[in-house]
C-alpha cells in the first residue's frame, strides 16, 4: 500500500526530470543567447567556453560518422574563437582566462584530428592552427610591455 501512494510522487518526478534534460545543443544555443545579451569586453570568456563546447560537438559528430555537420562545428569553434580573442583583447578583460579556454580548445582539436581519415584531418588541424594563432595574440597582449605615463 505505501508503495502505491509513492508512484504518483515518483511519476512526477520521471516527467519532470525527463523534461528538464537539455541536449548539448539546446545548451549551447543558450549560452549563444547569453553572450549576446552581456555587454562586449565581458564576452571573451563565455566565448571561448562555446568554441571548447563546440569542439566536443564536433566530436561527436566524427563518431557519428556525420563528417559534413562537424566540419562545420570545427568552423564555428573558430568563430568563436576569434570573437573570444577580440572581446577579450579590446578592454584587456579576462585574457588568460580566455586563453586558458583556447589552449584547451586547440589542444582538444588536435586530438580529435588525430582519430580521423585523412580527408578529415587537415581542416581539424587548420583550426586548431587559427585557434593558436588568437592564444598568440592574446599571449602578446598579456605581456606586452607596460606603457609609461
Amino acid at each position: 500500500m505505501p508503495m502505491l501512494r509513492s508512484l504518483p510522487l515518483f511519476l512526477f518526478l520521471a516527467i519532470t526530470l525527463s523534461a528538464s534534460v537539455k541536449t548539448p545543443e539546446e545548451r549551447l544555443a543558450e549560452r549563444k543567447a547569453r553572450a549576446e545579451q552581456m555587454q562586449s569586453h565581458e564576452r571573451g570568456k563565455i566565448y571561448s567556453e562555446i568554441a571548447r563546447e563546440l569542439a566536443e560537438i564536433a566530436n561527436r559528430r566524427f563518431a557519428d560518422g556525420d563528417s559534413e555537420k562537424a566540419q562545420a562545428a570545427v568552423q564555428e569553434a573558430v568563430s568563436f574563437a576569434e570573437k573570444a580573442g577580440d572581446a577579450a583583447a579590446e578592454r584587456g578583460k579576462r585574457i588568460k582566462d580566455t586563453e586558458i579556454n583556447l589552449r584547451a580548445c586547440a589542444r582538444r582539436l588536435q586530438d580529435i584530428a588525430r582519430t580521423l581519415s585523412v580527408v578529415d584531418r587537415d581542416p581539424v588541424k587548420s583550426a586548431a592552427d587559427e585557434i593558436n594563432k588568437i592564444r598568440d595574440r592574446l599571449l602578446s597582449v598579456m605581456f606586452a610591455p607596460k606603457r609609461k605615463q
